[in-house]
């Protein structure tokens, strides 16, 4: 696989996320929001369930709009 095999953003939504991003107050959350931006759909679509499954894990409610493989 390479990177032809994905889709990404277009760099005008990854910038304006990026403004978004930098408002965050938690930094801990700006940082992981930063890690993210800019990688393909498919990657983020990987990470929201990921992170769904510890939300769980930690006992905090599912977030139904993360989609399970």
């Amino acid at each position: 696989m390479d990177a032809d095999d994905f889709t990404y953003p277009p760099a005008a939504v990854v910038d304006a996320d990026n403004g978004v991003i930098e408002q965050l107050d938690d930094g801990r959350l700006r940082n992981l929001a930063r890690t993210a931006a800019g990688l393909s759909l498919e990657a983020q679509q990987y990470l929201a369930m990921v992170a769904n499954r510890l939300r769980v894990k930690e006992g905090l409610p599912s977030r139904g709009d993360a989609i399970e493989r």
